[in-house]
């Protein structure tokens, strides 16, 4: 509904421009805004995560985020992003309302991976702490805006994820799955817990373990 709104309004806008100008300024306004909208109202689609609870590990959250930091640093994947920002339950900054911190994961390989993110948490519950990762769908900005014209989903969607975007996908999700899950081990080691006995393998459409 709001494709087709942003799509109607520019093309009057486009068709204004040479037979009607002081129609055009109103179309203009009226696509910017729904433009606007159709950023605001976005939220990340989640396909895959993957949890593990640590009995007795209260506290230790910030030590398995830098151990995975520096773990998934020494893969030297230049194309790799990362950055800790407080978010919302959108998965979006958000000034208002309750927010929880997450290591933010990004691999700018290619147009289409970028939409990809990653966010890892670890944060208490009781006694124990509970690590966490989810792998997100959601284009940024410009790209949400471009999806609206006609065609432009293809190019930047999830529509037709070729075999080179697939492989791509699956590497990047790989190296951060089992850079957390070496956080998760050591930590476990070290607390004289037995990291084989967690289960490895990701809930989602890749499958990952």
């Amino acid at each position: 509904m709001l494709k087709a709104a942003f799509n109607f309004f520019l093309l009057l806008a486009l068709v204004s421009l040479f037979i009607a100008r002081k129609s055009f300024i109103l179309f203009l306004v009226l696509v910017v805004l729904l433009a606007i909208i159709a950023v605001v109202v976005q939220k990340a689609k989640i396909l895959e995560d993957w949890s593990v609870f640590i009995t007795g590990a209260q506290g230790r959250g910030d030590k398995v985020i830098s151990t995975a930091k520096d773990s998934i640093n020494a893969r030297k994947v230049s194309t790799i992003e990362m950055k800790e920002e407080k978010v919302g339950p959108r998965l979006t900054p958000a000034a208002f309302g309750e927010t929880r911190e997450f290591l933010k994961i990004t691999d700018r390989r290619s147009l289409k991976l970028g939409s990809f993110k990653i966010y890892v948490n670890a944060i208490d519950y009781g006694d124990s702490l509970f690590v966490s990762w989810y792998l997100t769908y959601m284009p940024d900005i410009w790209q949400t805006i471009a999806s609206l014209l006609p065609g432009t989903r293809k190019i930047i969607g999830l529509d037709d994820l070729d075999l080179f975007n697939r492989q791509d996908l699956t590497a990047y999700v790989t190296c951060v799955h089992k850079c957390v899950q070496d956080a998760v081990d050591k930590l476990m080691l070290e607390m004289g817990q037995d990291p084989s006995k967690v289960d490895r393998r990701s809930r989602g459409f890749l499958g990952i373990s």
